[in-house]
C-alpha cells in the first residue's frame, strides 16, 4: 500500500468487492495484499430483484467464496439500512451479511470508493484534460455522470488518504444566459427541485436534448444517451449538437465549482460511466474553458489537472482499499453477524 496508510494486521487474504449503480452491478474477488481482481462479473441490475439475490448468484459461482465483502453503492450510506438513489434496490447491512454468510461487510458510497482508488491508479488509466501537475498531497476530488451524478473528495492526513463522500450531484442547476435559462425552466417543469444530476447524467442528457427540441418547436422523442452522442457526432442534428455541447459545458462548470469548494490542487478526476465515452469531446476545449471560467479565480484553477478515469473497475479497487483500512483499524463501519 501507499506510504502513510495504517499498518495491516489480521486481514483476510481475499474478499468480495462490488460496485452497485443504478443500472449495473459489478462483482469481483480481490486479493487484499495487492488489490488484484479476479472472477469479475458485470450484470444489469434489472436481472435480479434485489442486491441479495444478485450477490448470492455471484457467490454460488465461486469455488471458494470469501467471507468478507465491501460494497460500493450509488446512495448515501447513513446507517444500517441502504436505499439506492436511482434504483428500486434497498437492503439492511446486517441482513445481507447474514444471508450471504459473511464474517464482515463494509458498505461505502460508490464515489467514496472511486476517491479511495485514486492513489492506486496507473498513469495509463488516466487521460489528462489540461492543467499541470497535481500537488503530491493536495486534496483530490472525483465527480462524474453515470446513471446519476456522484461527487467525493480525498484528503491527506497523517494516517494516509481519507475519503470524503457527499451528495454534490444534487446541488441546484443554474443558467448563465437566456437560452440556458429557458432550458433550465423546461427541465424543471413538474419538479420540486432541479438538481445538476437532472442534466448531468445518463437520464439527463436525453432530457436536455428533448428540452432543446421543444424550444426549437420540434416534438419530443424517446432516445438513449448514446444516440444523442451519435447524432451530435454525425453533425446532422443541430439540437443533439447543442445538447451535448451544453452537457460538456455544464460538466466543466460543475467540476470547476467543486474544485473551488475543495481547493483541489491534487487534481479533479472524472469518473462514472459517461466520461470515458466522451474523451474526444472533453478534450476539445469547451470543457476546460468552462472549468476555468470563474472570473478572478481562473488563475487558481488553471494549473489544476483534470483526469478522465479510464480504469474499468476503479470503484472495486477503492472498495477493497476501504475494506482493508476499515478491518485494519477495527472500524465500527464493518458489519459483523
Amino acid at each position: 500500500m501507499k506510504a502513510g496508510n495504517p499498518p495491516v494486521t489480521d486481514i483476510p487474504a481475499r474478499a468480495v468487492v462490488a460496485d452497485i449503480g443504478g443500472t449495473n452491478a459489478r462483482f469481483a474477488v480481490v486479493d487484499l495484499a495487492n488489490f488484484a481482481l479476479s472472477d469479475v462479473v458485470h450484470v444489469p441490475c434489472a436481472q435480479h430483484p434485489s442486491l441479495a439475490a444478485a450477490m448470492l448468484d455471484y457467490l454460488k459461482g465461486l469455488r471458494h467464496p470469501p467471507h468478507h465483502a465491501a460494497i460500493a453503492v450509488a446512495a448515501p450510506v447513513l446507517g444500517e439500512d441502504i436505499r439506492l438513489t436511482n434504483s428500486p434496490w434497498s437492503f439492511s447491512c446486517a441482513e445481507l451479511c447474514r444471508v450471504a454468510g459473511l464474517q464482515g461487510l463494509h458498505v461505502l458510497n460508490d464515489f467514496e470508493a472511486l476517491a479511495l482508488s485514486l492513489p492506486h491508479l496507473a498513469p495509463a488509466e488516466l487521460h489528462q484534460v489540461g492543467g499541470g501537475q497535481p500537488l503530491p498531497h493536495g486534496t483530490k476530488v472525483v465527480l462524474g455522470p453515470g446513471t446519476g451524478l456522484g461527487v467525493a473528495g480525498l484528503v491527506w492526513s497523517p494516517s494516509g488518504w481519507v475519503a470524503m463522500p457527499g451528495e454534490g450531484g444534487h446541488v441546484t442547476l443554474g443558467a448563465h444566459d437566456a437560452r440556458e435559462l429557458a432550458l433550465v425552466e423546461r427541465l424543471g417543469q413538474g419538479r420540486e427541485h432541479l438538481s445538476m444530476e437532472r442534466a448531468l447524467s445518463g437520464m439527463g442528457l436525453p432530457d436536455l436534448y428533448r428540452a432543446v427540441l421543444a424550444l426549437d418547436g420540434r416534438e419530443d422523442e424517446t432516445i438513449e444517451p448514446r444516440e444523442v452522442v451519435a447524432r451530435a457526432a454525425s453533425g446532422d442534428d443541430r439540437q443533439a449538437t447543442e445538447a451535448l455541447d451544453l452537457f460538456i459545458t455544464w460538466l466543466g462548470r460543475f467540476a470547476g465549482d467543486v474544485a473551488l469548494v475543495m481547493g483541489a490542487r491534487g487534481g479533479v478526476y472524472l469518473g462514472g460511466g459517461i466520461p470515458p465515452k466522451l474523451v474526444p469531446q472533453l478534450s476539445a476545449g469547451t470543457f476546460r474553458a468552462a472549468f476555468e471560467a470563474k472570473g478572478r479565480m481562473g488563475a487558481f484553477l488553471a494549473p489544476i489537472p483534470v483526469y478522465v478515469i479510464l480504469a474499468a473497475f476503479a470503484a472495486l479497487t477503492g472498495a477493497a482499499a476501504g475494506l482493508r483500512t476499515a478491518l485494519a483499524s477495527g472500524s465500527a463501519s464493518v458489519t459483523r453477524p
